[in-house]
């Protein structure tokens, strides 16, 4: 059996990152990173439309959900721009694409992977693909872990990356967490477009795309309020707007767009006039032909429910904030750290969720390489 110093199980973006971190102090033969599918960073290139939105300057609080007040330590800390350094000391150059967002000089997701890849290679770390742990055991101060083979491995200290529901058809880190006594809050879909009960309405505005404010009603109270474009699919709405949206929204929620909001029902009833009663100079023509200057205002869907993990970014949900510490190690089991999308937070389109993997690795890194080899 394989006695292994530092076991990280995921390989995707906190898994490989956290492992540059470390070998860069500990040296790089002390790791293994054991990844269930055949290569590293799969999910990494489909970020950002295979540009790979790395950090968002504007990433602070008020972009994420979840467990936000427990995390407001390790946000304070770790900002943008120490993301940003971090990349550039291994040889990423960065650039900012509006908005905040930060991308790869290149434009190219494989950049970041290439070169994290690169990275742990020339430091010693070893990948060990195809290996999808699915039993984890504590063994005295250490872990045993078990593959779906029934190889083992033994460790001195875990670190859990494995990404949410979403990450691919891998995602057996909940059941890890589980196994070694951690909670986790309820898992759903997020980031992921929303489909909606009025199909009949929906299907006639298939393809459409028009910009405006986008609202969640429960029960007539707003959940939440975004503005941006929203895509009219064949079976509800989509897009970032939306997508920011999705992971509060319940069945029997009201959607509510205003697709004017610069402008009120008199004006728009105005310029309808001017125009045989339609609104076609404010929408597209075949949104413009369903809807009235009320509608265009209120045009209200009802939320059947989000789309299915494989078509969301993210997982919302997930371990709890206040079972970890500072580090993101386990306060429940001594040398395991959890990180990225396995914790209960999640952040808005645009590089907060990338940003939350990156940060949550410097955490884990910093505290396991001041503690050394055990």
């Amino acid at each position: 059996m394989q006695q292994i110093p530092i076991v990280i199980v995921g390989g995707g973006a906190s898994g490989l990152f956290c492992a540059v971190q470390i070998a860069e102090k500990l040296g790089g033969k002390n790791i293994v990173i054991l990844e269930a599918g055949k290569r590293v960073g799969t999910k990494l290139l489909a970020t950002g439309n295979g540009r790979c939105n790395l950090t968002n300057l504007r990433a602070s609080q008020e972009h994420y959900h979840g467990d936000v007040k427990k995390a407001e330590v390790l946000l304070q800390k770790y900002s943008p721009e120490s993301v940003i350094e971090s990349f550039r000391k291994i040889g990423l150059l960065c650039r900012e694409e509006g908005e905040g967002r930060v991308y790869p000089y290149s434009m190219q997701a494989s950049s970041v992977l290439n070169l994290l890849r690169a990275r742990l290679q020339l430091l010693g770390v070893r990948e060990c693909c195809e290996f999808e742990v699915v039993k984890i055991q504590k063994d005295g101060d250490g872990f045993l872990l078990s593959s779906k083979s029934n190889e083992k491995i033994r460790a001195q200290t875990c670190i859990l990356a494995t990404g949410g529901k979403s990450s691919a058809k891998f995602s057996s880190g909940y059941d890890l967490l589980r196994q070694l006594g951690h909670t986790i809050d309820s898992l759903k879909p997020g980031l992921c477009p929303i489909f909606v009960c009025e199909q009949q309405k929906i299907r006639t505005l298939k393809g459409i795309r028009a910009r405006g404010m986008v609202t969640l009603l429960r029960k007539g109270k707003v959940i939440a309020c975004t503005m941006g474009e929203i895509q009219f699919t064949a079976q509800g709405l989509s897009g970032i707007c939306i997508f920011d949206l999705s992971g509060k929204a319940l069945s029997g929620d009201h959607i509510s767009l205003d697709l004017a909001p610069e402008y009120d029902v008199k004006t728009l009833k105005s310029l309808a006039e001017a125009c045989d009663g339609s609104l076609q100079g404010v929408l597209p023509k075949a949104l413009a032909a369903c809807c009235t200057p009320e509608d265009c205002k209120h045009l209200q869907f009802t939320v059947q429910k989000t789309a299915p993990f494989q078509n969301a970014q993210i997982t919302v949900g997930g371990v709890p904030l206040d079972e970890i510490d500072e580090s993101c190690e386990s306060r429940k089991v001594r040398n395991l750290w959890i990180l990225g999308e396995l914790l209960n937070l999640n952040g808005d389109c645009g590089g907060f969720n990338l940003h939350w993997a990156w940060i949550t690795a410097m955490a884990a890194a910093e505290k396991i390489s001041k503690e050394g080899i055990k």
